[in-house]
């Protein structure tokens, strides 16, 4: 996985959507809500699910900021999928990504780290 985020990486079917509503993991950061649940396929995946109405361009910027972020801590977020929620109630206009960004960097990192150290 260089320079992009292969299809192997992403999440596709509502399937693997439904798994998170059992046993998953949640962390409930400033921006967003991360379900996380492991798999056996030895790497990471990622879903993305976007609740406000807002137009292509502004939901396209936050996946690509999420799926930039995974890819480049994908060392730390070992055999999970996770599942990215925007609320509905964040506004998804230009800052929003900056703070997403900031968010992915500092608080989930954090938290990540602290399970693994665990």
């Amino acid at each position: 996985m260089t320079g992009q985020f292969s299809y192997n990486y992403r999440l596709h079917s509502r399937a693997d959507y439904l798994k998170f509503f059992n046993k998953s993991e949640v962390f409930r950061l400033s921006e967003c809500l991360i379900f996380r649940i492991p798999n056996t396929l030895g790497h990471f995946r990622l879903g993305v699910t976007i609740k406000n109405r807002c137009s292509s361009v502004e939901r396209n910027r936050i996946k690509r900021c999420l799926r930039e972020s995974f890819r480049q801590q994908k060392d730390l977020l070992g055999s999970f999928d996770y599942n990215v929620v925007i609320p509905d109630k964040k506004k998804s206009h230009f800052p929003y990504q900056l703070k997403l960004r900031d968010c992915m960097y500092g608080e989930f990192i954090r938290k990540v780290a602290q399970l693994q150290s665990r």
